[in-house]
């Protein structure tokens, strides 16, 4: 898919087209000269811009990283229609924000500036659920870094976060109630985890109250017992947000891509 730059006034945008959209972004280089490992970042639930992603780019570039970030379908400059996500709808969407992220990486990889063999893929929270899917469509992405990404059925995180967003009820009691779900389930990123092999590092807060961090760690032992290529770290006493401690794990794993 080509980029193409639309004139806005005394601005211009770079923008690629994805499903209908047309969608706004932004390459940050590191120092240096390429060509460059590289990243293409996923977003988080909500309306979020390139610009809510600047603080995931900054760690990545200043890390040696090109990264590609774009405004969200139908949220700032890009077009489509923003969709919430839900039990009902995110088979459809998940599908169409991974696609989104996949025709990002073909625009990243068809920059001289950039290595195309080490473009990986990165994001925090919904994200997880997202660029499996652009790593299936691909068959070629060499990794992945997620952030607080669940590794659960949307129904189960929606359950969960119900129970324990903006609340001080004890972890224990909250995972006692898991059981008690009853409702749709909705996408199930396991069997998507199954179908690839792309080196993958979670980061978990273990005090996340937006996600249920021992559901995910249970999916996640399950899977790499099976053989898949997939790392965790935890950190005790951090939320979903997580915090600057990460990047020292991220840096020494992702290492190996660099060359």
């Amino acid at each position: 898919m080509s980029p193409a730059t639309q004139s806005n006034g005394a601005d211009s945008v770079q923008t690629f087209a994805s499903a209908g959209a047309t969608l706004a972004y932004e390459i940050d280089f590191p120092a240096g000269s390429g060509p460059f490992p590289a990243v293409v970042l996923g977003h988080g639930s909500g309306r979020l811009t390139r610009e809510h992603l600047r603080f995931l780019a900054n760690g990545w570039r200043s890390r040696g990283f090109a990264v590609l970030r774009f405004d969200k379908r139908g949220v700032g400059q890009s077009t489509g229609n923003y969709s919430g996500m839900n039990a009902a709808n995110s088979q459809e969407l998940v599908a169409t924000l991974a696609g989104d992220i996949a025709a990002a990486v073909r625009v990243l990889r068809a920059r001289p500036e950039i290595d195309p063999t080490r473009v990986g893929l990165s994001g925090m929270s919904q994200a997880g659920w997202i660029l499996p899917v652009a790593a299936r469509s691909l068959g070629d992405v060499p990794f992945m870094v997620i952030l607080s990404g669940p590794v659960c059925t949307i129904g189960e995180e929606m359950f969960y976060s119900d129970l324990a967003e903006r609340t001080t009820t004890p972890m224990d009691e909250i995972y006692k109630r898991l059981p008690e779900f009853r409702g749709p389930h909705g996408y199930d990123p396991v069997p998507v985890l199954n179908a690839i092999d792309t080196p993958t590092l979670w980061l978990l807060g273990l005090d996340d109250r937006s996600i249920p961090i021992r559901t995910t760690l249970a999916n996640l032992g399950v899977l790499a017992a099976s053989g898949k290529p997939f790392e965790w770290r935890t950190y005790d006493g951090v939320g979903h947000e997580l915090s600057g401690a990460i990047w020292n794990d991220i840096e020494s794993w992702a290492q190996r891509f660099k060359r």
